[in-house]
Parts: structure tokens; C-alpha cells; sequence
């Protein structure tokens, strides 16, 4: 028998699994570190890779961790750092290496932060693969506690001595060809995690952004400065290796990790080549991608031929004072205006992403975003609240003395969990006011984008938007009057909106501490397991709002609707009417009974004396008025078998259970409600026989 002399690295990027999954991609990130740390140092070490915590923590039992580095991000932050503390209490000669973005870039922070959390050995700047070699070199040459007992400054590491002095070491440049580390996929690192079939495939072609978002990690100096890429035939060679798992496993999804995919001329072969894998293997179904700011007349045209993906032309907000202190170039409407009638006319979806609490921003300002981006046509406006990251330009402490933050905390929704009989919560720092914005102006937003994401977002409404459209109403001003009657007149819809806006103001917490102190007693963690509390707003509540609640929201819509347009067009009442009556029979059929779950249903039936289909494919053109029939026809909606195989492969991935959204509110993270739809057909024009009403 042949005993092993090598010392063990354990990789970790940990996801809280607490019922549910809270993080279900790749663990890219430790999982090139680790690939090349193996390409280097195969004969001294043994390494293996981790995404659950307990897993971990039993084979540390019986193989305790000579190394321990892990990948650590606002969404597993108290996680790493408490299973960290874990290991150096039972294991004190074990190593632990820290990288990732969730601590801070500075000196002074960077010192406080390791005083702050002594089971953290090591902090590893920026791209971890030459940082962590540079690390392992050292270790190799000399005890750690030799290196910290020296001071020895290793390049890409952060460290306090014996004495407590803070060792800096050099930044490491990064590589412009990044296929100098070999590929976690290609050396089966990634193996365990394809044949479990719940995580996210994820790939990487390009590292770096140009942009100076002073909201975003990626745009700090040293991202910015410098732009590393990965061959084609590397990219090629991880796809085709993936493709191996996608059938046997049911992986229907792939996201790219770029910060700005589609900005270089290189982008244009591998989209070619992610079509290729959709005409073969219908893979991906769901691609993932943040697409940058610049080229997007090039982007929008190259990917024409692409299924499963979205366009995002993120503005944050359109007022010149707020864009020029987050670092962004003004809005161009007529620009943005043409790129998203070519996304239409490929019969993709345009959203935009905005955030409330940027410096300057006012409740006027932000209400004029909210008009500009509904008069470019987007069909989503998903609302975010500005988070401060460690490590952002909003984050130093120049920017809280010049914008006065007002700062509360929330739970991250999903990412909680015991560990050894602890409760470990990851929250985030929200600015709720500024100098310029209160918490009241907060509040108002939070309830306002949830109407928004109820009934601009998602596409479920999207011919009742075009309709109001028509009728010469701007949708924020008909938004706005359904908003007041919501929050002021009773209804079943009221009561469940009022459901989403008490909770949207009880998530706040003043601190940390009262928030644990909240969430740790039995009964309220309790709510946690149930997805009773801490879950996204957002997604939890247009989940409901499209399945347990979709009838009492479609029929006080339309109502609402009916009532605001024959107010202001008296004499076209019936017709009004008669239309909206048909146009909320379609929308219907689109989803009602989806989310049935163990039952899908799979095809609606319904009347029409409007050609809604000829009305919605000459793109809203002319009022629906003008395609009146003579006769009525028989709509057939129904899933494909492709769409009906997705959506079970989703509820599959996401353990939805009948009765039970929980994991339907993480689905709606990644996957859209619109692809969930079923396809309409006038029957006699459809080849399914034996569809029934």
C-alpha cells in the first residue's frame, strides 16, 4: 500500500444550500486558480474542489486540509469566513487563502479586515491563478509560518506578520493570453459538478473592463487597465467538453462570464459557434450574457440567429448629473431608440437596468428615468438598489462624506444557513438616501417597481401596454393611476400587493446585528425555510403574481384599464371593451395554469373576433380596432415539446413542488417569465388534432 506524502488544497467557492440552492453556477472562479495551480504543482499537491459546505467539513474530518483557499463573495461571505473559523480551531496548522471580491482594496480596510477575522491567513488580489502560484512557491520553500515570521512580500498577497504589520506584495500584471491556465473542464475539475446537473455551466472568453461604472467592482483601476483573453480553440475546446453532459444531464443553460461580451471583433466567432451548438444540440437553450455598452449595433446584428437570449442595454438612470458621478456616458435616445426596434424585429426581448440611490439622483429624477426608458420601448425595467461593494469608487470614504448616505441592511435573499449549529446570514449594505434622496423616495420606488415588474416586465402583459399605447395614454401615467387605486381602494389585488409592499418595508434592518438577532430565533428562520421571509421581492412576488394570484391581477388590470380608457373615451365604451375583452383572453391563454407544475397544462383554447395574431405580428402598426373579423376564429394555444421539456427540465433543476413556488422564486433570477409562454395558432391553421377547450 502506497501511502500519499502529498499536502492537500481544498478549493472552495461555497453556496448555501438551505433547502434550495442560493448560488447554482460553476465555481469558476477557484476553479482556475486551482487548474493551474494542479499544472504546476501536481507532485507536491492534492486538490480538490467544494461548493457545499458540509461536504467539506466531512472530508476535513478524515483528510484535513493542509491549504484552505476559497473564492469569497458578498453571497458567501459569513459562510467562508465561518467555516474558515471552523477549520483553525480544529486544525491550527491548516492555511487559509482568501480571494475574490468581497473584501476590501485598500490598506487601511485590508488590515482591519484581517484583525477583524484572524482565521484568514492570506488575501489574494484581484486574478487569483499567478497571486495563489506565487503564494504556493513560498509555501513550498518555507513553513507560512515562516513566511509571516520574515515578512517575506509575495507578490499578489496580503498578509499581517507575527507583529501585526499589514505585508503587501506587488500586483501581478494580468496576462493578455489567457490560455497560459489550463482549463478546469478540460482537466475534469468541473467533473462532479456536471454530473450532479444543478449548477450553471459557465465559460470565460474575456477578462477586464474598460468601463469606469463607479458602482461596479470590474471597473476599479486595475480591471480597466487591463484586458485578458482566451483563445477561440479554448472556448471551443470547454463547450465541446460540456456538450458531453448536457443530454444525459438535462443542462439547458450556459452563461458567459464577461463583463462586456460581444465588445471585441473575436466575439463574432464564438456567437457563430453558439449557434452551431443550438442547430446540433439545442444547446444552450438559456444563454446568459452581459453584453458591453459599446458596439451594440454590431452586437444586436451578430447575434440575430442566437436563441435564448435577451438583449441588456443597462442606463441606470438618464439624468446627465447622476451619470456623470457614477462615470457614465450620456444616454443617447435615438441610438438606443434604433437598437431596440432591431432587438424587436429579430423577436427578442430589450431590457435595461436601472438603480435607486445614485448620488444626485432625486424622486423627480428617477420618475423621469422611468418615463425615458418606457418611451424607448423596453420591455423590462428591472429596479435595483445601489449595493456598497468593497472595493467600488461609491464605496470609499470620500463618497460617504460627499453623498451622506442614509445606509440600511438586507438579507441576501436564499443565503442563509447552520453551520455546527450557528446561524451564518449574508446581507447587503443599501443606500435607501443621499443628500438628494430620502428613505421615504425609497419607499415609494420599491412599491412602484413592484408594479412595474408585475405589469411591464415579463411580457405577460406586453398587448395590454401596446393597446394603452395606442390609445394615445403614456404608461406612466396610466402606471401611476393604477399605483394610487392599489394603494388606496380595495381589491384582491390590493390585498396581495399589499402583501409585497409590507414586506418590501420590513426587510430593512439598521444593522447587521439586529437583523441575525431577528432571523435566529426559531420561529423566524422557520419563515426563512418556507420562503415566507427572505426571499427576492421581486421574484417571489411576480411568480405569485403570475400563478397563484395571475386571475385576481389579470381581471383588475383589464378592469382598471377598462375603466381609465372609457373615463377618457366615453363614447367608445363598448368597444373598448370588446377589445380589451379579447386581448385579455390571449394573455390568458399565454399562462394561465403553467405553474400547475405536476399538471402542466399545455394548450388553452379560446374565441377571438379580433385578428390579434395579424395585429401583433405587423408589430402594433394600426388599433386593433382595424382587424375587427367578420367571423369568429379559434385560437390554439399550446407549449411545444421543446418548451414543455425546458420548463419541466427548470422546475426539475429548481425542485419546484406543487403547492410549493420556493424554488420558482430562484428560477425567476436567471430564467424570464416569458419563457414559460405557450404559442398561439388559429386552429385551422395548426396541426394539433384533438385540442379540446
Amino acid at each position: 500500500m502506497v501511502i500519499s506524502m502529498k499536502k492537500r488544497i481544498y478549493f472552495t467557492d461555497f453556496t448555501y444550500n438551505t433547502g434550495i440552492l442560493s448560488s447554482d453556477y460553476m465555481p469558476l472562479g477557484c476553479g482556475y486558480v486551482a487548474a493551474y495551480a494542479k499544472s504546476l504543482y501536481n507532485d507536491e499537491f492534492d486538490i480538490k474542489l467544494f461548493k457545499y459546505h458540509q461536504e467539506f467539513l466531512d472530508e476535513a474530518k478524515s483528510n484535513p486540509p493542509d491549504i484552505f483557499a476559497s473564492s469569497c463573495y458578498v453571497w458567501n461571505k459569513n459562510l467562508t469566513l465561518t467555516v474558515m473559523k471552523t477549520i483553525k480551531e480544529k486544525y491550527p496548522n491548516c492555511v487559509t487563502v482568501l480571494g475574490g471580491a468581497a473584501f476590501p482594496l485598500d490598506e487601511k480596510r485590508q488590515k482591519l479586515f484581517l484583525l477583524q477575522n484572524p482565521q484568514v491567513d492570506f488575501l489574494i488580489h484581484y486574478d487569483g491563478e499567478i497571486s495563489f502560484a506565487n503564494f504556493l512557491k513560498e509555501y513550498i520553500k518555507s513553513s507560512a509560518d515562516n513566511i509571516k515570521s520574515k515578512g517575506v512580500a509575495i507578490d499578489g498577497c496580503v498578509y499581517l506578520d507575527k507583529k501585526n504589520n499589514i505585508i503587501i506584495g506587488k500586483l501581478t500584471k494580468r496576462l493578455k493570453d489567457l490560455d497560459v491556465f489550463p482549463s478546469p473542464y478540460l482537466m475534469g475539475l468541473f467533473d462532479k459538478f456536471l454530473e450532479e446537473g444543478k449548477f450553471s455551466p459557465m465559460i470565460q472568453t474575456t477578462r477586464g473592463c474598460p468601463f469606469r461604472c463607479a458602482y461596479c467592482w470590474a471597473s476599479n483601476e486595475e480591471n480597466r487597465h487591463n484586458i485578458g483573453f482566451f483563445s477561440f480553440k479554448r472556448v471551443e475546446q470547454e463547450l465541446n467538453y460540456i456538450i458531453g453532459f448536457v443530454k444525459r444531464k438535462n443542462i439547458f443553460d450556459l452563461t458567459v462570464a464577461d463583463s462586456n461580451f460581444g465588445l471585441y471583433e473575436k466575439d463574432k466567432k464564438i456567437i457563430d459557434l453558439f449557434h452551431d451548438l443550438q442547430q446540433k444540440f439545442n444547446y444552450p437553450a438559456l444563454l446568459y450574457v452581459n453584453f458591453g455598452q459599446g458596439n451594440r449595433d454590431k452586437i444586436v446584428k451578430n447575434t440575430a440567429h442566437l436563441k435564448g437570449i435577451t438583449h441588456c442595454f443597462s442606463t441606470q438612470s438618464t439624468d446627465s448629473k447622476v451619470l456623470e458621478n457614477i462615470k457614465r456616458a450620456n444616454v443617447n435616445f435615438e441610438e438606443l431608440s434604433k437598437y431596440i426596434k432591431a432587438v424587436h424585429k429579430q423577436g427578442k426581448t430589450a431590457i435595461t437596468e436601472i438603480i435607486t440611490g445614485l448620488p444626485y439622483e432625486t424622486r423627480q429624477s428617477h420618475m423621469q428615468t422611468l418615463k425615458d426608458l418606457l418611451d424607448c420601448g423596453f420591455d423590462f425595467i428591472d429596479p435595483f438598489t445601489l449595493m456598497l461593494l468593497d472595493g467600488i469608487a461609491l464605496n470609499t470614504e470620500e463618497a460617504h462624506n460627499k453623498y451622506k448616505y442614509d445606509i440600511r441592511y438586507r438579507l441576501i435573499p436564499r443565503n442563509f444557513g447552520k453551520i455546527n449549529d450557528e446561524y451564518t446570514f449574508e446581507t447587503e449594505q443599501v443606500v435607501v438616501g443621499t443628500n438628494t434622496y430620502n428613505i421615504d423616495d425609497y419607499i415609494y420606488f420599491r412599491s412602484f417597481h413592484g408594479l412595474l415588474r408585475f405589469l411591464v416586465n415579463n411580457d405577460i402583459y406586453r398587448e395590454l401596454l401596446q393597446y394603452v399605447k395606442q390609445s394615445k395614454v403614456h404608461l406612466l401615467d396610466w402606471l401611476k393611476f393604477i399605483f394610487d387605486d392599489l394603494k388606496n381602494k380595495p381589491s384582491k389585488a390590493a390585498k396581495h400587493f399589499k402583501e409585497y409592499t409590507d414586506e418590501a418595508c420590513s426587510e430593512l434592518w439598521d444593522s447587521t446585528e439586529e437583523l441575525k438577532r431577528f432571523y435566529s430565533k426559531e420561529e423566524n428562520y422557520n419563515k426563512l425555510i418556507t420562503g415566507e421571509l427572505g426571499e427576492n421581492l421581486m421574484q417571489k412576488y411576480t411568480i405569485r403574481a403570475s400563478s397563484v394570484y395571475f386571475n385576481d391581477y389579470l381581471d383588475y388590470f383589464f378592469a382598471i384599464t377598462n375603466t381609465y380608457l372609457s373615463k377618457k373615451y366615453p363614447k367608445k365604451k363598448r368597444d373598448i371593451e370588446n377589445e380589451l375583452d379579447c386581448i385579455k383572453q390571449f394573455i390568458s391563454a399565454k399562462i394561465a395554469d403553467v405553474f400547475t407544475i405536476s399538471q402542466i397544462q399545455k394548450i388553452k383554447v379560446f374565441k377571438t373576433d379580433y385578428d390579434i395574431l395579424k395585429w401583433i405580428s405587423d408589430s402594433f402598426a394600426k388599433p386593433i380596432s382595424a382587424y375587427k373579423l367578420k367571423t369568429s376564429r379559434e385560437v390554439i394555444s399550446q407549449l411545444s415539446d421543446e418548451r414543455f421539456g425546458l420548463i419541466t427540465d427548470i422546475f426539475k433543476r429548481y425542485n419546484a413542488k406543487e403547492g410549493n413556488l420556493h424554488g420558482l422564486y430562484k428560477a425567476a433570477a436567471v430564467i424570464y417569465i416569458n419563457n414559460y409562454f405557450r404559442k398561439p395558432s388559429y386552429a385551422n391553421e395548426n396541426q394539433l388534432t384533438g385540442a379540446k377547450k
